[in-house]
């Protein structure tokens, strides 16, 4: 789910919680492949990875359960993920998780800070630390048709700190 730039709530914590309160509430009797809030990315089938890494949708989308799609503001991670990173404890430690909500079918949602606008640099950063082990490999390249992407420019696959 995109929030558009102009829908002006994007430093609001309230707004911002009831919508991650949302998601949690619409994904929580599934184990869900993977879903993302934020306002970084077009709104599309195509995840930020899958262009900055020039990855097809059907790869993605069926390497779902074997690599993270995407990162952004709020990660949903399915529980196949979710475990080889150690669980949603694991994860919480990590510290690079304004709150981290496990789902009762499998699976967790994944809240970087505690607005959107608060998504800055260093966040993402400390998303893609925490979350590296399950992402896809491959350097991220600069789309100029997407300027607006927020990616940590690493290979996932080479990363060591």
């Amino acid at each position: 789910m995109l929030f558009g730039a102009d829908c002006g709530r994007l430093d609001d914590a309230g707004f911002c919680a009831g919508a991650v309160e949302f998601l949690v509430a619409a994904l929580d009797a599934v184990n869900p492949a993977f879903a993302w809030l934020g306002a970084d990315a077009p709104a599309s089938e195509e995840t930020n990875l899958d262009r900055v890494l020039h990855r097809r949708v059907r790869d993605s989308v069926r390497q779902a359960r074997t690599f993270l799609r995407g990162y952004s503001w709020t990660t949903v991670c399915p529980e196949e993920l979710s475990v080889r990173l150690g669980g949603p404890e694991a994860l919480a430690a990590t510290g690079a998780f304004h709150r981290v909500v496990p789902l009762s079918a499998g699976g967790v949602v994944l809240q970087a800070t505690a607005t959107a606008a608060a998504y800055t640099d260093e966040a993402v950063r400390g998303v893609f630390e925490a979350l590296h082990p399950v992402l896809p490999p491959g350097v991220p390249q600069f789309d100029p048709a997407h300027p607006e992407l927020r990616y940590f420019p690493a290979d996932a696959s080479r990363f060591g700190g």
